[in-house]
């Protein structure tokens, strides 16, 4: 009987390791590069995989904030230095990839609707995906000008500028309006 008893405590003591240790591989399964992704249940099913998002550098600030500033100042020679050889704009109703000569003039055509143009800078982030392969630096401004007829007007802006090898190569602009008084 004790023969018996002493064989079943052991069966059960292996079962429980077995068992741990599955939890253990699971719990494993859901790490990237050692940092665990908590096991949520979304509202929405992502369109790819969730990339876990790492802060980014400093660098990559500078580089979006650059090629805006420069858009600002009318330095076309100093966006063309930060941007890719290809960039990609997506704007509300626009969409298109040009090379770097076409978006140039593209963006000294948008500047050329501004008689003066003011950033007040809020805030910026810049995150790398955990596999380095995807990097972007998101900012949040206020946008101010004045068109040629002398009206005046403003809008908040949030530009999410996809930087690679330290040049912009994609800038996706999303804006809000504020409403008439």
């Amino acid at each position: 009987m004790r023969h018996l008893l002493s064989s079943a405590l052991l069966l059960l003591l292996l079962a429980g390791c077995t068992e741990a240790n599955k939890d253990a591989k699971e719990t494993e399964a859901v790490k990237v590069e050692g940092v665990p992704i908590p096991e949520v249940k979304l509202p929405f099913e992502l369109a790819r995989p969730y990339q876990n998002w790492q802060m980014g550098s400093t660098e990559n600030v500078v580089a979006a904030m650059t090629g805006l500033k420069t858009f600002v100042d009318k330095d076309f020679a100093g966006l063309a230095a930060v941007t890719g050889d290809s960039v990609e704009l997506v704007f509300d109703y626009f969409h298109t990839k040009i090379n770097r000569d076409s978006a140039m003039k593209f963006f000294m055509n948008e500047r050329a609707k501004y008689t003066e143009l003011s950033i007040t800078m809020y805030d910026y982030e810049s995150v790398i995906s955990a596999d380095k392969k995807s990097e972007w630096v998101t900012m949040w401004y206020k946008q101010v000008w004045k068109d040629a007829k002398g009206m005046t007007d403003s809008m908040n802006v949030v530009d999410d500028v996809r930087i690679k090898d330290g040049k912009m190569i994609e800038l996706d602009e999303k804006v809000s309006h504020f409403p008439k008084k």
